[in-house]
């Protein structure tokens, strides 16, 4: 599951960093994607096992709620 949400994560940088769409749509789109890692990965990883990925699911989260 952690290369999983890497991958996620390497998405929606390759997706923001190459569209061209305007700002307004990239932020819908970034809010669309940290939406489902919040989803996909909400209480999935145990900060004392897997500190990296606990910390980064964390602020997607974070990052999903001020955007929304």
């Amino acid at each position: 599951m952690n290369n999983n949400l890497w991958e996620q994560l390497f998405s929606i940088s390759d997706t923001l960093n190459e569209s061209t769409e305007l700002k307004e749509e990239k932020l819908k789109i970034l809010i669309k994607h940290l939406a489902s890692i919040n989803i996909t990965h909400e209480r999935s990883f145990d900060p004392a096992e897997n500190f990296e990925a606990y910390v980064a699911v964390n602020l997607c989260e974070a990052i999903h709620k001020v955007l929304k």
